[in-house]
């Protein structure tokens, strides 16, 4: 007798409906930017400055965003620049980042870490806290609010 072959297994079967998923869960978020303005505190002194933001993905079943963000002092303070993981449930965001800049130690441009919490108090505004840290730099941090456009 033979054996009739079912042109999926069980298991592609199963990564094929995995996939479908994943493509109808993320999808590419309408180009929403925030721009962030107050001040920084950078190897103990302050300065202001300013972060701009772009949502470069969404998913709508969790309440997660990926942000490609941009961050400068007005001082000669260093740049940063990320890649952020954002969390939101009920106004509060946390998050979390990775990417490259000299903010806190211009002498020395390198990968970097971010951590984020804000506070929407507002719709569309929202109280704003950060802290950069990375290899051989002090840590850097901004406050202020985020307007997202």
């Amino acid at each position: 007798m033979m054996k009739r072959q079912i042109p999926f297994s069980s298991l592609g079967l199963g990564l094929a409906f995995a996939a479908a998923l994943i493509v109808a869960a993320g999808r590419p978020a309408a180009a929403q930017v925030a721009i962030d303005a107050g001040a920084f505190g950078v190897n103990g002194t302050s300065d202001l400055g300013g972060i701009v933001s772009l949502q470069v993905f969404k998913t709508p079943v969790v309440p997660l965003t990926i942000d490609l963000s941009g961050a400068k002092p007005f001082g000669a303070h260093g740049v940063a620049g990320t890649a952020d993981f954002r969390f939101t449930v009920g106004g509060t965001t946390l998050g979390a980042g990775i990417g490259a800049g000299d903010i806190g130690n211009t002498a020395l441009y390198s990968g970097l870490y971010e951590g984020i919490l804000a506070q929407r108090i507002i719709p569309h505004v929202a109280v704003e806290l950060r802290f950069w840290a990375g290899p051989r730099r002090p840590g850097s941090g901004f406050a202020g609010l985020r307007f997202a456009l």
